[in-house]
């Protein structure tokens, strides 16, 4: 069935939708249901919602209509302009273009009438395989047969597919909070700086996930990445570490001097013999040569010979290698001094991801570096020794050459700062990279926390289900398809159009008492085929007036309603404004062939009443024929009644009103537009009842004063009616005669229609027609108002 249709553009009418914030007697939002009254003025769209129905059957839109589109919600899903025709359903309008398509004739002597057969004279046979393949179809309401076996299996579908969708709608629910929802959300968390994270993205990191094997970070791993997202841009280190010495040069210099042999030119035996009084002796001669005459530690008068004596014990060759010792040991001092300033960097200058790699290189860099100063003190030791024994050549121990280990030290190091200043480069880079994977470490943690695998494969284990059920729909619904064509082949050997034209004669002459029109099957014997005219009398009928052209054509379309593609078919039928200017007979006459051929239901072997329909519509303008149809027979709980109102950017269809569903008149009507208009406040939502707020009070005020004041009905006698009731207040009928001229008729006045309408100036005037109407008539008044359901707007509550 057809539920609820949006129009957004369809020729002149755009913005054609729904009172969203109605709600039927249930409490549930407005739609249509099985049996729907829709009433509206002429213009305010009941024909284009009939036109919207038809292509639904055929597939076809009318034409001239710039990118019409419009949106359809049936039982079934939902349909718009580019998925016509509706294969599902069997659908028949009554409408402008349904007539000028069949019945061309009534508008053009040249056009035809389109004709059409039913069952024609019996034929036992070919009845009884009928009947018994009418017995397999079986139907919905009756619950037997293929139809009601197809109507549980899609019921079956539907259940497990609303289920499916369930699921599917609490996943995309659980993505969408993780994504967005405040606080905890990814979109929220300042650190990932993703304010238009949203679901999609969180399904494009899912995918990600998934394709790299991506893995939860530890507690440490997260940290680090948080630790980067701190950083800000450091100064670069421009001094990098050197060492030039080599351990293998300065030990076989050593080795050399501390091992060299020399020999005085005149030793003195007992210097050589005693190392430390050689050292003593040595040390004394600056203290005494040329400054003392006598032993500084014994007093006693130094021998003359003594200095020639010692200077050929200590020769010039020991002297030079002392030197050449006091030299070797200082540039061995200085070496020990500048390692101690090689490392030049501090672990502040680093970026946090370099800190703990060149705490980790730093220290086994100062250990190579300790392990090389005591090879330099061994040296200095070695040497400090000879210095002591001049003449006594020392054997230097062998020494371990780490200086390749500290070089490998010091480039780890230089390569850690040339990484650092680069990563100054990177950093935006490194930190956006960071984040997402942080990002993604918390999305791979929620896919474990919700076991999305598992949510997944629920889902897909239930699409195998609806994917099942759904193919076994189709094939029963192929089975019934299959039927259906099976017996309309049979009813097309049974079919007679003579049959056709006499159905639609039977309609006109009996509901309408019209013998003098009459349509005849008139057959072409060259090619087998019929065509349908129109006579009246014995003679084609010509220039019909419009209201034979509404009679013919309503009944071809009831009529047709019979024929072979129509009969035992469950139809949606829309009949939109059979009546124009009928008169009242024909109006009744109209409501009679709707009330017996189409609403009339029949009872099942149950005594279950049984409607003929899957959905009926009829639209009207009229609002005498809108009286008769309240009248009909209608499913219980299942039919609704609808106000299609025209506005000014568009139209919108709401629940009837309960004064124009309960109360028939247009008097009722008009009495509860005024009350509408007499709050300024809801120009907002009904302003299309301000902007006729003109013919609507005319019309009522015509009316109402007629009763009261019987004067003739010209012109002069609604004046003076208009001035006797509004003698009493000066002023007043000029104000009412201006508004309802002005308002109603734009022809004198047309700058009036290109003003804006003065709400307030309005509802003042409709307050005062209500009081007025009040205090000349306070019983009459409680009835209007108790006719519309509204309150007096008078009284005050408390």
């Amino acid at each position: 069935m057809i539920e609820k249709i949006d129009i957004p553009n369809f020729g002149s009418f755009k913005n054609f939708s729904w009172d969203n914030s109605a709600k039927d007697n249930g409490g549930n939002p407005a739609k249509f249901k099985k049996f729907n009254i829709i009433y509206g003025r002429n213009y305010s769209g009941k024909t284009t919602i009939s036109r919207i129905v038809r292509g639904l059957h055929t597939g076809i839109l009318p034409e001239k209509y710039d990118n019409p589109s419009f949106s359809i919600k049936t039982d079934k899903g939902t349909v718009d302009q580019d998925k016509i025709p509706l294969t599902d359903h069997h659908i028949r309008v009554y409408n402008r273009d349904y007539v000028d398509t069949h019945l061309s004739f009534l508008k053009d002597i040249d056009g035809g009438i389109t004709p059409f057969a039913i069952l024609g004279e019996e034929n036992k046979t070919i009845e009884d395989e009928i009947k018994e393949k009418e017995k397999s179809l079986g139907s919905e309401e009756g619950k037997t047969g293929l139809r009601y076996k197809y109507v549980l299996k899609n019921a079956d579908f539907d259940k497990k597919n609303k289920g499916k969708e369930k699921a599917e709608n609490d996943l995309k629910t659980k993505l969408t909070n993780k994504a967005t929802k405040s606080p905890g959300g990814i979109k929220h968390n300042p650190l990932y700086k993703e304010v238009n994270y949203n679901r999609p993205k969180i399904e494009a990191d899912i995918k990600t996930i998934r394709a790299a094997s991506f893995k939860i970070y530890s507690d440490q791993e997260r940290k680090k990445r948080e630790i980067l997202l701190t950083e800000t841009a450091l100064p670069d280190i421009t001094k990098k570490l050197s060492f030039g010495s080599n351990i293998s040069s300065l030990y076989s210099a050593t080795k050399s001097l501390v091992s060299k042999k020399i020999t005085p030119t005149k030793p003195i035996q007992e210097l050589l013999d005693d190392a430390i009084l050689q050292s003593w002796v040595k040390d004394g001669m600056p203290q005494h040569r040329e400054k003392r005459e006598n032993c500084g530690f014994c007093g006693q008068k130094l021998p003359e010979d003594l200095w020639e004596k010692l200077d050929e014990h200590f020769s010039k060759e020991s002297i030079d290698l002392e030197q050449a010792l006091t030299a070797q040991k200082k540039t061995i001092e200085q070496k020990r001094d500048s390692i101690g300033v090689i490392i030049s960097v501090e672990k502040k200058s680093f970026y946090s991801v370099f800190q703990t790699p060149f705490e980790s290189a730093q220290k086994e860099l100062l250990g190579e570096i300790k392990k090389y100063d005591l090879s330099l003190q061994t040296l200095i030791k070695n040497i400090v020794a000879r210095e002591k024994d001049i003449f006594t050549p020392i054997t230097l121990p062998e020494l371990k050459d780490n200086f390749k280990d500290i070089g490998d030290g010091i480039s780890g190091i230089n390569d850690l700062i040339d990484q650092n200043n680069q990563k100054t480069k990177s950093l935006a880079d490194d930190q956006d990279q960071a984040r997402q994977e942080l990002r993604l470490s918390e999305v791979a943690q929620f896919i474990d926390d919700i076991d999305l695998e598992g949510e997944e494969n629920k889902i897909s284990e239930i699409q195998t289900e609806v994917n099942s059920l759904k193919k076994e729909a189709e094939q029963i619904s192929l089975g019934v398809k299959s039927l259906e064509e099976s017996i309309d082949s049979l009813k097309t050997k049974l079919k007679d159009e003579k049959k056709g034209a006499e159905k639609v004669n039977d309609y006109l002459n009996h509901y309408f008492g019209h013998e003098g029109l009459h349509l005849e099957a008139v057959e072409d014997t060259e090619t087998s085929s019929f065509k349908f005219q129109i006579l009246r009398g014995d003679k084609p009928a010509y220039n019909l007036s419009e209201g034979e052209c509404s009679l013919v054509s309503f009944c071809y379309f009831i009529a047709k309603l019979e024929d072979t593609k129509s009969k035992g078919k469950n139809l949606i039928i829309f009949i939109d404004d059979p009546i124009s200017s009928l008169d009242s007979n024909h109006v009744f006459f109209v409501y009679s062939l709707i009330a017996h051929l189409i609403a009339k239901p029949e009872k099942d072997s149950e005594g279950k009443l049984i409607y003929g329909y899957e959905q009926l519509f009829i639209s009207t303008h009229n609002l005498e024929f809108l009286k008769y149809l309240k009248n009909l027979r209608k499913p219980k709980n299942n039919h609704e009644q609808f106000l299609v109102l025209g506005k000014k950017d568009g139209s919108i269809i709401e629940l009837m009103p309960s004064y124009l569903k309960n109360y028939i008149t247009e008097f009722n009507y008009l009495f509860g537009e005024i009350y509408t208009c007499s709050d300024s406040e809801n120009a907002t939502e009904k302003h299309h009842c301000f902007y006729n707020f003109g013919n609507n009070l005319r019309k009522f005020l015509e009316a109402f004063l007629f009763f009261k004041y019987p004067l003739s009905h010209d012109q002069h006698d609604y004046n003076q009616r208009i001035e006797i009731f509004f003698q009493d207040e000066p002023g007043t009928e000029a104000l009412v005669q201006r508004l309802t001229n002005e308002f109603s008729h734009l022809g004198a006045v047309f700058d009036r229609s290109s003003q804006p309408i003065d709400k307030e100036e309005i509802s003042k005037l409709a307050i005062f027609v209500l009081k007025k109407i009040k205090d000349n008539d306070s019983k009459q008044f409680e009835c209007l108002l108790q006719s519309i359901g509204k309150p007096d707007p008078f009284i005050t509550a408390t």
